[in-house]
């Protein structure tokens, strides 16, 4: 296991999203990390481990949180 890197795998199971969402998402620019595509085809992925968790982080912040907490003040005025 790579300290720095996270498996495809380990972020499938993390996101709940199947390995062609992953690698899709990241080649894309979605997610962090990088796709390099051979002659024949095949994907190889690259995704830093503390990219993902900082970007992990921040999605799961925001923008719900902010949505949420100004629809509690919009609706619990008076």
């Amino acid at each position: 296991m790579d300290e720095l890197n996270i498996s495809v795998e380990e972020v499938c199971k993390t996101i709940h999203k199947s390995r062609d969402f992953v690698i899709n998402a990241v080649q894309q620019g979605m997610m962090p990390g990088s796709v390099v595509v051979s002659k024949t085809g095949i994907r190889s992925v690259h995704i830093p481990r503390k990219a993902f968790e900082a970007y992990m982080n921040e999605w799961n912040t925001s923008p719900t949180d902010k949505v949420i907490q100004a629809l509690f003040k919009k609706y619990t005025k008076e």
